[in-house]
């Protein structure tokens, strides 16, 4: 009951003074005229809530969040550069994928040495310092080796002779040659594997003719 009093109050109290406003009887500042006194309070009533409307909307636009926007026009001013810079990389990234080396082909292998020849070599250049061997002349089939001298093997003492004799009967077992004859230029055979016992036996031939 207060409450609709109080607003019934108030609407009489607005209608009194608009009243008041109609007949002049509210006063008005001295530059008015007095034949407009009727206009003066709602020009005024009209500015405060055109300025209060421009102070509101001020505020929200300052203080409300800006949408990010996206131009069109902008959009397709920038899609030919797009192009264009795909167009330039575009065919250096395809010559260097054409430049780029193709992987070697994997060569061959080399077919494989016949045994009795890269052990041979190896028994030549590791097992006679003397240099002594002329060539090796192998006989799988007999699992016979047979090494040609030349003259260095007869200034040799009889201890180094056997000595080397039984290295190169060592080494041509490990070749896979079970056995092993010394043999001079001419043919004449110079030592040969013992028949009892192991190791070489030295034959006395005649001396090797100098090379």
């Amino acid at each position: 009951m207060d409450l609709r009093a109080a607003l019934a109050s108030t609407v009489l109290k607005l209608r009194e003074l608009v009243r008041r406003n109609r007949e002049g009887d509210l006063s008005v500042p001295g530059f008015w005229p007095q034949g407009l006194a009727a206009f003066f309070w709602p020009v005024l009533l009209a500015l405060g809530l055109a300025v209060l409307a421009c102070l509101l909307t001020l505020l929200i636009k300052t203080f409300a969040p800006t949408p990010t926007t996206f131009d069109i026009a902008d959009s397709s001013a920038v899609q030919p550069v797009v192009e264009q810079v795909f167009e330039q990389v575009a065919p250096r990234s395809v010559g260097l994928a054409s430049s780029s080396p193709e992987p070697p082909e994997l060569a061959e292998p080399a077919p494989a040495t016949r045994l009795e020849l890269d052990p041979l070599l190896a028994l030549l250049s590791n097992d006679d310092p003397d240099g002594c061997i002329a060539s090796a002349r192998p006989h799988p089939e007999q699992g016979l080796l047979d090494l040609e001298l030349v003259s260095p093997w007869g200034g040799l003492p009889l201890q180094r002779r056997q000595q080397q004799a039984d290295l190169w009967l060592q080494r041509s077992r490990e070749l896979g040659y079970e056995r092993l004859r010394l043999v001079a230029p001419g043919g004449n055979l110079l030592a040969q594997v013992a028949r009892v016992g192991s190791g070489m036996v030295l034959l006395e031939a005649e001396p090797i003719p100098q090379a």
